[in-house]
């Protein structure tokens, strides 16, 4: 017969708590697979063909020239461009065609599927691949893809909330340390930093004061201010000088006009925000907006409010900064960074639809009718936009052409929209020195005792364009003089007026050229 334990030793036995349940087995690798599926999208979205085949244009030279110029002047030649990204622009292999220099834009735009990804993960699986999906269709990402750092306007927007969200789901000074920390090399590479850093920061520093949670608020002030701090630093030390008046003026009609009155204000406010929502991807605009407003619930019912009050702070400051004058409102190319994250919360809130119809069979069509729909407005915005040509430029090839036929005593005249492109493909080195006129870079290109080469420095003046085709005639021994203009920005009409007074032009396509009649009262010396 069995002994019987006593009923005190049962009781005991059947209060110890039970032991833990073994963790779940990580599935990293189903996010891993499901990112590697989309970055080839992100790749074929973008082009590569014909990034790398388009010739530079005129904003473009200003950012390719600066790898040709040595270490010491790349303060001078970045002040329209974080420095930063001019010197990831040195690490570009020097391998393939004279456009390799786009893959770091190609580059940013595809690193930005990933932490599209990651920061929809925080809501789900579902919510990470429609984030992804829409990071690497976003319509205005394809449609700017020159050598500009508006990719990694996009790029930085999209890691900085990730981060938050990290934050935000597990409260620890280090992961506040480490959203900190990536602020600092963030401004170097892109100037929006400075926004998206101050409203996550502050959206933390909200909710902290809500729950009043006073150390991780004093976290919170502490660590921004360091940001701050440092982002003061980079803006003065790279950024102050090239808020010059020529700059000013060209976005002078991007900047909120308050002067004229509350109700052009109110009206400029409405029209570029309806213009903005519409180029987000999905339809027009009143359902882009109400998307992008169930992409905001879902985080905040997710459990993530920090970071859709940021994206509203977000909204808030760019409007701050365009009443001031200081950043341009919601620009196609300046605000590319704010539409591709507002496509990225409409993808978000198509798929809490999703994940909320499939709860119940007999919501399930209205899911799949949302995701279907979405697809069916964002591919076709995706397709029309990627497929935009970039500013027409043939820079390279006019070089190429002037080189194979110039003959000794050939003078070659280049316009002033031409000449920072045209100082990258011309294959001898030019010098770089501070501007002598009006324009939104700080520095111009020079080739110091070229007689054969001149670089007119003005654009709109007659008087001076004739000047300068009078001066190439006088310069060349060959009679024939050369014509490197830029498609956009060289295209005044007095350049042709002034060569027909001057000689014949035997070639009227870019690169023209120009054979001087020596009886056309051109007086040499």
């Amino acid at each position: 017969m069995g002994t019987t334990r006593p009923a005190g030793e049962v009781v005991e036995e059947l209060a110890a708590p039970l032991p833990p349940a073994p963790p779940r087995p990580s599935r990293w690798w189903v996010d891993a697979v499901l990112v590697a599926m989309l970055l080839p999208l992100a790749v074929i979205a973008r082009r590569p063909g014909y990034l790398f085949s388009h010739a530079f244009w005129l904003d473009e030279g200003w950012v390719a020239d600066s790898v040709r110029a040595p270490l010491h002047q790349l303060r001078l030649l970045t002040s329209s461009t974080p420095i930063g990204w001019t010197l990831l622009l040195r690490l570009i292999p020097d391998v393939g065609p004279p456009e390799r220099l786009r893959a770091l834009p190609l580059a940013f735009g595809v690193l930005s599927v990933v932490v599209a990804y990651l920061l929809g993960r925080q809501l789900g699986r579902v919510a990470a691949v429609a984030a992804g999906l829409a990071a690497a269709l976003a319509p205005t990402a394809l449609r700017n893809h020159s050598l500009k750092q508006y990719s990694a306007d996009a790029f930085v927007t999209l890691l900085l909330l990730w981060l938050t969200a990290r934050v935000e789901a597990g409260w620890s000074r280090p992961r506040l340390v480490a959203l900190c920390l990536a602020c600092v090399p963030a401004v170097l590479i892109s100037h929006v930093t400075v926004f998206v850093s101050a409203a996550v920061l502050v959206a933390l520093a909200l909710r902290a004061l809500v729950e009043r949670r006073w150390e991780r608020l004093g976290w919170v002030v502490a660590l921004g201010l360091g940001v701050a701090a440092i982002e003061a630093a980079v803006y003065l030390a790279f950024v102050a000088a090239g808020n010059s008046p020529a700059l000013n003026r060209w976005w002078a009609d991007d900047m909120v006009p308050l002067g004229d009155g509350l109700g052009p204000a109110a009206s400029f406010l409405a029209a570029r925000s309806a213009e903005a929502l519409g180029r987000v991807g999905f339809g027009p605009w009143p359902l882009a907006a109400a998307l992008v407003a169930v992409g905001l619930v879902a985080l905040w019912r997710s459990r993530r409010p920090v970071v859709a009050t940021a994206v509203c702070l977000l909204a808030a400051e760019l409007l701050v900064g365009a009443v001031a004058g200081r950043y341009p409102f919601l620009d196609e190319r300046t605000g590319l960074f704010f539409t591709t994250l507002l496509t990225v919360c409409g993808a978000i809130g198509i798929a809490a639809v999703v994940a909320w119809s499939a709860r119940r069979w007999a919501t399930l069509p209205l899911g799949v009718a949302a995701a279907v729909g979405a697809g069916l407005l964002l591919a076709p915005a995706a397709h029309t936009n990627a497929i935009h040509p970039m500013p027409p430029s043939t820079m390279r090839q006019q070089v190429s052409y002037v080189l194979a036929h110039r003959q000794p005593g050939d003078v070659v005249v280049v316009g002033m929209a031409a000449s920072f492109p045209f100082a990258y493909y011309w294959p001898e080195r030019p010098t770089f020195a501070p501007t002598t006129v009006a324009t939104a870079v700080l520095f111009q290109v020079e080739y110091p005792g070229r007689r054969d080469l001149m670089l007119v420095r003005i654009r709109r003046r007659p008087d001076l364009i004739r000047g300068a085709v009078q001066e190439a005639a006088v310069r060349s021994s060959s009679r024939r003089v050369w014509f490197v203009l830029a498609e956009a920005g060289d295209r005044d009409p007095t350049w042709s007026q002034a060569m027909d007074g001057v000689g014949r032009i035997a070639r009227r396509r870019l690169p023209r050229l120009l054979v001087v009649d020596p009886v056309a009262g051109v007086h040499r010396r």
